[in-house]
């Protein structure tokens, strides 16, 4: 505190000699002058004393016969003395000031934390439809009607919390860990679509033979060992009632639902070059200093990647006040990493590797989907610069996808004698 109130009022450093320097501190003592900081150097000595004491000194000087000089000025009344010859830093300062207190008014940084299934980016483009985005007043934000729509837009989210921070909004979420995202999307979808349905039939979406059925709802119209083309019909969602003559009278609407499996095929036919190209990095690097303002990325005048061939590894941060104001401003650099093109020529035996690495690519796709692989018949062929796998995959496939029903297409044709519901076979 005594600092700052010397600082308000200004103070001097200064040299002391003559005839008597110990009588004229001792008269400033007298006199009520304060002074600090003495140093003794034999023939003179410093210390400091107030502006407003300063000019109280000079009949003591007169009296002791001793000589003043200033050495240092200190203190609010000199820093604006100066200021009146720099206008342009006097009203940048406050200028900046202002503006740096603008700003810290807005959201100009987010973080998540917590989240898994659903990414930042999914959330950022969330929060700019429900009109957070960068440069939003933080005073706009309804933080709990945030979190709750959160909550509803993103099932898997079971809790939610937002704070501001300076000038950064944190949005904390915790996911259901025993749910996963994609099957509670399908989930969502399947029931919206059964609720739409006031009945359904269930038809094939591939060409095979049954290999086994289940069937939980409806009458299954095929049978272990029928061969069905797309768009058959293999479960009805209309189940016949009969009267006690054995005569269909009326019928029961049902969305028609089955665990129905078709052995079937597929054919693959995939493409190898033998010639390629790849990235010789040479080791030489030009690094580009850039800044981005509003989305915008500047770079300096005439600094330019000159190499032919060139990779970019851009590193970007935000600029923050304090550590704690996130303004609007990014800096980094652009590494541009030089590379020669060189074409190369593989082997016969890696481009066939090469080839079953594809295979199996499709093969692993195929089992997520259900899908069980039975026999693989594929061989490969060379051309000149080429080498093609074509083969046929057999395959025991999950059939059959919802149709919409009406009653006025319903016949009763096929559904008295239909097979077993729960027959299985090869």
């Amino acid at each position: 505190m005594v600092e700052l109130i010397r600082y308000l009022r200004g103070y001097v450093k200064i040299k002391v000699w003559g005839y008597s320097p110990e009588r004229f501190m001792n008269l400033c003592t007298n006199h009520h002058i304060m002074l600090w900081g003495m140093e003794n150097f034999g023939d003179y000595y410093t210390m400091y004393l107030s502006l407003e004491d300063f000019f109280s000194l000079k009949t003591i000087v007169k009296k002791t016969r001793t000589r003043v000089a200033v050495l240092e000025k200190a203190g609010l009344p000199f820093f604006i003395q100066k200021m009146k010859k720099r206008k342009v830093f006097a009203f940048g300062v406050p200028s900046c000031i202002l503006f740096l207190l603008f700003m810290s008014r807005f959201i100009w940084a987010m973080d998540f934390q917590g989240n898994v299934s659903v990414t930042d980016d999914v959330l950022k483009d969330f929060l700019r439809e429900s009109g957070v985005d960068y440069g939003i007043r933080k005073s706009n934000i309804d933080m709990e009607a945030l979190e709750s729509a959160i909550r509803e837009e993103f099932p898997i989210v079971t809790w939610t919390s937002g704070e501001i921070q300076g000038t950064r909004l944190i949005i904390k979420i915790k996911e259901n860990d025993l749910v996963n995202a994609a099957e509670e999307e399908n989930k969502q979808a399947g029931k919206e679509e059964q609720d739409t349905m006031t009945a359904s039939n269930l038809v094939a979406d591939c060409d095979g033979v049954v290999y086994s059925i289940l069937t939980r709802n409806g009458v299954p119209q095929v049978k272990a060992g029928s061969e069905v083309k797309k768009g058959d019909l293999l479960v009805s969602g209309a189940i016949p009632v009969t009267a006690d003559d054995g005569t269909v009278k009326n019928y029961q609407y049902c969305n028609a639902d089955a665990d129905i499996f078709v052995r079937t095929s597929k054919e693959v036919s995939l493409r190898q070059d033998l010639t390629h190209e790849y990235q010789n990095y040479t080791g030489r690097e030009k690094k580009i200093p850039f800044f981005t303002v509003n989305g915008k990325r500047y770079t300096l005048p005439g600094v330019k990647c000159k190499y032919l061939k060139y990779d970019e590894v851009v590193e970007e941060s935000q600029f923050c006040l304090f550590g704690q104001i996130d303004l609007p401003f990014y800096t980094g650099t652009i590494t541009c990493r030089e590379y020669l093109p060189v074409e190369a020529y593989y082997e016969k035996e890696t481009a066939e590797t090469l080839l079953y690495d594809k295979l199996d690519k499709i093969i692993v796709n195929l089992e997520e989907k259900g899908v069980q692989i039975i026999t693989k018949d594929v061989k490969i062929e060379e051309a000149s610069d080429f080498l093609t796998l074509q083969g046929t995959l057999s395959l025991i496939s999950p059939c059959g996808v919802s149709q919409e029903l009406t009653p006025s297409a319903v016949s009763g044709n096929g559904i008295e004698g239909a097979p077993d519901a729960n027959d299985n076979g090869e």
